[in-house]
């Protein structure tokens, strides 16, 4: 057993063993060598190099930065400012910056241009947004399908495409894309018509049933109130154009029947539904006939048969005066020299005399002499048609057609007629006519109708009247008498 005294003891002992040791040696720590540099730490190379980062793109900037113009739009349908592109040659130049009204309420868009561009820009720059659109044969702007809407330029309009007046809009903005020039080689040349049919800018352009150009412009002359058409041809079918073409439209088809049999011409599909203008030259003009030059105006013919009529420069007027109803007879319709056309019926107007209240008809027709030979001189025409009418031509009203009742006027020789001439009228010229015919036996008819009427009158008022009772009574008492 042990007891407290024994373990304190022990405790004491320990604890001088412990307080005897010797400590060990202290660690000794190096001491750092401060070494002082004079150049600038890497990291300020960051900001550095975002400072000349930025700096190159302010450059950029600048230097690609060019012109920001306002442009006035019919509508804004599509544009959104900050998104919408402004493209040339569908090549990117700019972009729609703001998009606004001014005070009037006009649509305004406010453009900034590129400096590649803005060193072209002119004041008739025109502007226009691209979007799908069909019209005629031309289809537009199916790319926007898929990339939207992007306003096209032009940064300058070509001197012959000004305004009628001679002016020019700065930065006009327009419906559509305007009409310019195709890039491709070619010529243009300009079309005279009355009416545009069914032809339309895209329409093509046939030549032997080759598709060799485009109808690209159209517009109304104010001074001759004719249609002038713009149309583009392209090389080398252009050097088939010279002064003998002619050009005709094409649209549609046509159907005739005749006496030499049942023809059927279209110059092609695309030309049936959407139109065309088809042209050829007459192959008796020979190898050497030269090309037209550019801009270079034609006649538009109707169809192909007019096209190949030969014109007449040197016309000759006259008025007519026919007895009987018109019905029948058309502005337009031939006049006919034994079946061959020698001129046409120009206008029929109603004339009312307010002395006496009569009534004429005047048919104001046009003779074209050279017709009937082309020796015959402008100055010698008007001596020619009196020649004729001395030897006996007249003009009669003839029944062309039994079925619709069209008539025309027809020229030929009566040997019966009364000795006649050209007489000089208060406008043009009064050239004498003769009956037909059919007006003679109708004439004739009438007037056997009449007698035959009058005969039976007479026939009745004898029977109703006493004279012939009184006549058998008296026959009777005469043969009483007798026997």
């Amino acid at each position: 057993m042990t007891t407290d005294t024994d373990n304190n003891s022990e405790i004491d002992d320990t604890v001088i063993n412990v307080s005897t040791v010797e400590p060990e040696p202290e660690y000794q720590l190096p001491e750092a060598a401060v070494r002082r540099h004079r150049a600038p730490s890497p990291v300020w190379l960051i900001p550095l190099a975002a400072l000349l980062v930025g700096a190159w793109l302010l450059f950029q900037y600048w230097q690609q930065r060019g012109e920001v113009i306002t442009v006035y739009f019919p509508s804004a349908e599509g544009i959104v400012a900050g998104s919408t592109e402004v493209r040339y040659k569908e090549v990117t130049v700019g972009k729609v910056k703001q998009v606004t009204l001014d005070d009037e309420l006009n649509p305004m868009v406010t453009l900034s241009l590129g400096k590649s561009i803005s060193r072209w820009l002119d004041c008739s720059a025109q502007f226009w947004v691209v979007k799908p659109r069909v019209r005629g044969a031309e289809v537009s702007g199916l790319g926007t399908l898929f990339s939207g809407t992007y306003v096209g330029m032009i940064p300058e309009r070509p001197e012959n495409q000004l305004n009628d007046d001679g002016s020019m809009f700065c930065y006009e903005g327009l419906e559509g894309a305007p009409v310019v020039k195709p890039d491709r080689p070619g010529r243009e040349f300009t079309l005279i018509t009355e009416s545009m049919g069914s032809l339309d800018i895209g329409s093509p352009l046939f030549y032997k049933q080759l598709e060799v150009g485009e109808v690209i412009r159209y517009k109304l002359s104010e001074k001759s109130g004719q249609i002038e058409v713009g149309v583009f041809i392209d090389q080398p079918y252009y050097q088939f154009v010279n002064k003998d073409t002619r050009f005709w439209n094409a649209s549609g088809a046509e159907f005739k029947m005749n006496s030499v049999g049942a023809e059927f011409r279209m110059e092609s599909l695309t030309s049936l539904i959407i139109g065309g203008i088809a042209f050829d030259s007459p192959s008796e003009g020979g190898d050497n006939r030269m090309a037209s030059e550019e801009f270079s105006s034609f006649t538009l013919h109707a169809n192909f048969d007019s096209s190949r009529e030969k014109q007449y420069t040197n016309r000759l007027y006259y008025t007519v005066y026919f007895n009987g109803s018109l019905r029948g007879l058309g502005e337009g319709a031939p006049v006919e020299f034994q079946g061959i056309r020698v001129g046409a019926v120009e206008k029929i107007k109603m004339h009312l005399d307010p002395g006496t209240l009569d009534v004429r008809i005047p048919v104001l027709i046009a003779i074209e002499p050279q017709r009937f030979s082309e020796d015959i001189t402008v100055q010698g025409s008007a001596e020619f048609m009196e020649g004729m009418v001395d030897k006996g031509m007249r003009a009669t009203l003839q029944s062309g057609n039994l079925l619709t009742g069209q008539k025309y006027v027809a020229l030929g020789f009566d040997k019966k007629s009364a000795p006649a001439s050209i007489e000089r009228g208060q406008f043009h010229a009064v050239f004498p006519t003769s009956t037909t015919q059919v007006e003679e036996l109708s004439e004739l008819a009438l007037g056997i109708a009449e007698d035959v009427k009058v005969t039976l009158a007479s026939i009745s008022s004898f029977m109703q009247s006493r004279k012939l009772d009184e006549t058998v009574d008296s026959m009777n008492q005469m043969l009483d008498e007798t026997e």
